[in-house]
């Protein structure tokens, strides 16, 4: 339902979307007349009214809307309490066309919660102050997955939307802003209509010197363009290192962080004998290039300790 929030608790198999009902716990929901519920209960210090319905399986928690944020909070550190904080905790959204008149989303600050959220960039959000927006007034964010289906202006190089521990960007009909330079987090993939040469040159270099990208562990690049295909040479350009061709070059995957419905699945793995290393520490990263893509794996290993991996 529109402006339902829901609760529930999942094993470690279970994290479809939507919801099923054997998932829920409880559900909070907005009602004009508070007093609308049959029954009451002091929940962290705060005295919250719940209803149960035939349309509802599940307790409801009824609140006015001048009370939603405190609310949320009350029954989350009620969880924190049975549950503890050695327990994962989720809130996950997706937005789609949002209505003009709620364009900014609502997201609580809570202790112990991680961020997860699927947007499209269009409507609204194709303006880029009120991207940028939702962004400052959020959490920051674990997880985001962007779909662009509108040009937009870029955000400023300070957006908490570079803060994104991981992001995928879905833009294949639109030549947008350079959404990888400002990355601040760890994992970031782009499925995009063109990347130049000299951006991307640029992004290497950049991470080699230690300028940008510290947090970085896994970088991924696809394009639709055909004439916009990356040569084998950019890998000169960018000062690789090979390891010999005769031997077996290590395999670089992580736990992959773009999909919370997947969240015990791995990177893509990155074979090559290409690598670089960062000046700042002698860090070495994997980088693969495969026609239409580019890869880029960080390595929590020196140069040497790299090297020693080689069969």
């Amino acid at each position: 339902m529109d402006g339902e929030t829901n609760v529930c608790i999942r094993d470690g198999h279970n994290y479809k979307f939507p919801l099923g009902v054997n998932d829920l716990l409880l559900s909070m929901l907005k009602h004009d007349d508070s007093k609308n519920y049959c029954f009451q209960l002091n929940v962290s210090g705060k005295i919250i009214g719940f209803k149960l319905t035939d349309y509802h399986k599940y307790p409801v928690a009824s609140y006015p809307e001048c009370e939603k944020e405190s609310v949320i909070q009350s029954i989350h550190n009620h969880f924190l309490d049975v549950f503890g904080n050695s327990m994962e905790y989720y809130w996950q959204v997706r937005l789609w066309h949002w209505p003009q008149e709620a364009f900014i989303p609502f997201l609580p600050k809570l202790k112990n919660v991680s961020f997860c959220v699927g947007m499209y960039l269009d409507g609204d959000f194709a303006d880029v102050k009120n991207f940028d927006k939702f962004f400052s007034l959020s959490p920051v964010l674990k997880t985001i997955q962007l779909s662009v289906n509108a040009k937009t202006e870029p955000l400023s190089p300070e957006s908490k939307f570079y803060d994104t521990e991981s992001i995928h960007i879905h833009t294949p009909q639109f030549n947008g802003p350079d959404y990888l330079r400002h990355f601040r987090g760890k994992h970031i993939g782009l499925y995009c209509n063109r990347y130049e040469k000299s951006d991307l040159i640029d992004l290497v270099n950049r991470w080699k010197s230690g300028e940008a990208f510290q947090n970085l562990e896994y970088l991924w690049i696809s394009v639709v363009c055909y004439e916009n295909r990356f040569p084998n040479r950019i890998l000169n350009e960018i000062g690789a290192k090979y390891i010999n061709a005769t031997k077996q070059p290590p395999t670089h995957t992580v736990l992959q962080r773009f999909d919370w419905n997947r969240k015990n699945d791995t990177t893509e793995p990155i074979r090559s004998h290409a690598y670089v290393v960062r000046d700042s520490d002698n860090r070495a990263a994997s980088v693969q290039i495969q026609d239409d893509s580019f890869s880029f794996g960080v390595w929590d290993k020196t140069e040497e300790k790299f090297l020693r991996m080689v069969e």
